[in-house]
């Protein structure tokens, strides 16, 4: 041990004896002015609870004698008075005067003169006949004694309030203790002060060369640890306990350097590729989006890439395989950009350029999704084969409108998806009125799955006329669904989400449960609608699903449905793309007794065999061959092709969308016997249906007499 070392183990050992000593000298000191303060406080805390009870039992017993005077005068003035109340009173001031007399001490007179001053109060009331059962033999008018009752009633107050005079003595007693407290506090607490004052003083110039100013050094170290300063050493200039101390900390500060420099390599780069990694490009944007950086809104684009069929890719090739691609392909997008950009991979098979946009108009964006597609045309070598790979590319550009590079990135992201979307292998610029559409779509997805249980759904009917007669012969339900926010909705808003989200099924079984019950019902109730019949549409997907044909199957087979007086509607196209299930699905359901119809006829691709194959009973024409079209020449070749063609298949034809007097002229002369559409009537709900049909199922009579003017 050097000489350096003894000596700073001696002053270690002398700080500790003085520090233990005076220490002992405080907790001592502290230790008697305690006890001392403990006393005192709590005699005066005695002494003031005392004092409170004393004066809250005088003013109690004051009133109540003041109280009973009042009394007492209206007796002596032959006042009408409860007498027996009168009593009572009396008897619960005698018990304040026993309370008090019970309170206050007999040391300093009060309780004597509690005692005179309650001789004094019963006498006055025995002088003048109000003592006990002496009042209720009080007669006449003594009011002439009032005054002098008066005098003596008020003199037993005036005892009452000299209590107050000794009270504030031992008040005066306690304030003086109190400031004796005082003064014994503020000395103890001078002398503690010097004490400390003294021994600071004489350590402190022992102390500040030998140990201070070394622990101050250490802890500016420390600090700068502590404020991100991983290169900070501290100069080893003494061999001692401190000396090894500064050592251990610059050895602990070279460690915490060689962590932090391979930690912040790991959190900003990916250790596959090697690049940039999700939060370093997150950081590069927000920095661009800084209120102080010197990148204009205009001068940055993101793109977003995404390898196509990448999971094939790890299937055929294992995930060694996936993972040389990645790295191949690291290193092709590096070259495919400039100093400034930055190329990153987000997780996955996923990658992001930041490209810095030049002021000569053009996109460089662009340019380098093209540079990209253009370096993948050449294949890969992954595991000695080779193998060609594509990828899509989303494009966005910030604009000053883009709030932040969060916003940002998703909007690459998403015309990522439209590049994808639209045959991969690709690039797509961010279109925003795309994105709205989107996601206007994705919460209307999101609200379709509540539908049918918040009760939103609503049905219209229209109904289907005979030509010739206007009879009604039957009804067309039609589904809309009432948005908490956007209204009243069609079917084309919602029915093609709903067959992509899978909800049609409860949807279209919540369809024809709903109308086949309500038709059910108007035949019922009116006599002359034995034979009405509705239709419901059926979406193709219905038919291809177990649970959901199982479904319609149990609502068919309901007695009260009568299921052969309904119809279901299947498009033209679905029936023409559709998987043999289809047909099956439908010739199961014909055993229930329903009829099939083809909707939309006309705008298909069936063929003549295909249509003859079908289990198929009504054609419904396509609105197109018969609104706005009617009139020219090329339609009516048309609907003539159509309805001779159901002739010799013998099926049932209903014409769509008839709008126009001349519209219902061509069907009639065609001899097309049913037919639906405005002019005829117009879609409404089950109660408009029902005043409709009640009269009796035939149309209003300026409608048919307008139809039949049209045939001249």
């Amino acid at each position: 041990m050097t000489d350096v070392s003894e000596r700073t183990w001696s002053l270690r050992r002398e700080w500790s004896r003085a520090f233990t000593i005076m220490l002992v000298v405080l907790l001592v000191s502290a230790a008697v002015t305690i006890i001392g303060v403990r006393a005192v406080v709590d005699e005066v805390e005695g002494t003031a609870a005392r004092l409170h009870l004393e004066s809250k039992t005088v003013a109690v017993l004051s009133e109540g004698v003041v109280d009973h005077e009042q009394v007492a005068h209206k007796l002596l003035s032959n006042e009408p008075v409860d007498r027996a109340a009168f009593i009572q009173q009396q008897e619960k001031v005698s018990g304040l005067f026993d309370q008090a007399i019970a309170v206050f001490p007999s040391t300093n007179g009060m309780r004597a003169t509690l005692v005179q001053a309650r001789r004094l109060w019963q006498a006055g009331l025995t002088s003048y006949g109000l003592w006990g059962e002496q009042a209720t033999t009080l007669h006449g008018n003594h009011s002439a004694d009032n005054p002098i009752y008066g005098a003596s009633s008020d003199a037993v107050v005036g005892l009452l309030a000299g209590l107050e005079g000794p009270s504030l003595n031992a008040m005066d007693g306690g304030l003086a203790v109190g400031a004796n407290l005082e003064r014994i506090l503020t000395a103890a607490l001078a002398a503690f002060f010097l004490l400390a004052l003294g021994l600071t003083v004489y350590f402190r110039r022992r102390m500040s060369k030998d140990l201070m100013r070394p622990v101050a050094i250490m802890h500016k170290g420390v600090v700068k640890l502590q404020a991100g300063d991983y290169t900070y050493r501290i100069e080893v200039a003494r061999r001692d306990e401190l000396g090894e101390l500064a050592q251990a900390f610059n050895r602990m500060a070279d460690a915490l350097h060689h962590s932090h420099v391979a930690l912040m390599l790991r959190a900003t780069h990916d250790s596959l590729t090697g690049l940039a990694n999700r939060a370093a490009l997150t950081e590069h944007l927000t920095t661009s989006f800084a209120a102080d950086s010197d990148r204009s809104p205009w001068q940055e684009s993101l793109l977003f890439i995404d390898i196509d069929d990448f999971k094939d890719v790890n299937d055929s090739r294992g995930h060694e395989g996936g993972d040389e691609l990645l790295v191949q392909l690291a290193t092709r997008l590096s070259g495919c950009v400039r100093a400034p950009d930055l190329v990153a991979r987000l997780g996955g098979d996923e990658f992001a350029i930041a490209v810095a946009e030049s002021d000569n108009g053009g996109s460089v964006a662009v340019e380098v999704a093209e540079r990209i597609l253009l370096a993948l045309s050449a294949p890969f070598i992954i595991g000695g084969e080779l193998l060609t790979v594509t990828v899509s590319i989303g494009i966005a550009q910030r604009r000053p409108e883009t709030g932040d590079a969060a916003e940002l990135l998703r909007q690459a992201d998403f015309a990522m998806y439209m590049a994808k979307g639209s045959g991969k292998a690709r690039y797509e610029l961010f279109d925003a009125q795309m994105h709205d559409h989107m996601v206007d779509r994705s919460a209307l997805k999101t609200r379709l799955s509540l539908a049918v249980a918040s009760g939103e759904l609503r049905l219209e009917y229209q109904p289907v006329v005979d030509l010739r007669t206007g009879q009604i012969l039957g009804v067309e339900a039609l589904v809309r669904w009432q948005h908490p926010t956007l209204g009243l909705l069609p079917p084309a808003d919602f029915i093609p989400l709903a067959e992509e989200t899978g909800d049609i099924d409860a949807i279209g079984v919540w369809v024809l449960d709903t109308a086949t019950r309500q038709v059910a019902g108007w035949r019922q109730t009116m006599a002359h609608l034995d034979n009405l019949w509705v239709a419901v549409n059926l979406s193709p997907f219905q038919l291809s699903n177990p649970p959901s044909l199982a479904a319609i199957q149990a609502i068919l087979a309901d007695p009260a449905v009568q299921s052969e007086n309904v119809v279901l509607e299947v498009t033209e196209t679905a029936l023409a793309t559709g998987a043999q299930g289809g047909t099956e699905a439908l010739n199961m359901l014909k055993r229930y007794g329903v009829r099939i119809a083809v909707d939309d006829f006309g705008t298909g691709f069936s063929s003549l065999s295909t249509l003859a194959g079908l289990p198929v009973d009504i054609v419904k024409i396509d609105r197109s061959f018969v609104s706005g079209q009617a009139s020219g020449a090329p339609s009516v070749p048309m609907l003539e092709g159509i309805l001779g063609l159901a002739r010799k298949l013998s099926l049932a034809v209903i014409a769509e969308g008839i709008e126009e007097p001349e519209q219902l002229d061509i069907l009639r002369r065609l001899d097309c016997s049913m037919g639906q559409g405005f002019l005829l009537a117009r879609p409404g709900p089950a109660l408009a249906l029902q005043t409709l049909l009640a009269s009796p199922s035939l149309l209003p009579p300026e409608s048919i007499l307008k139809k039949e003017g049209t045939k001249g």
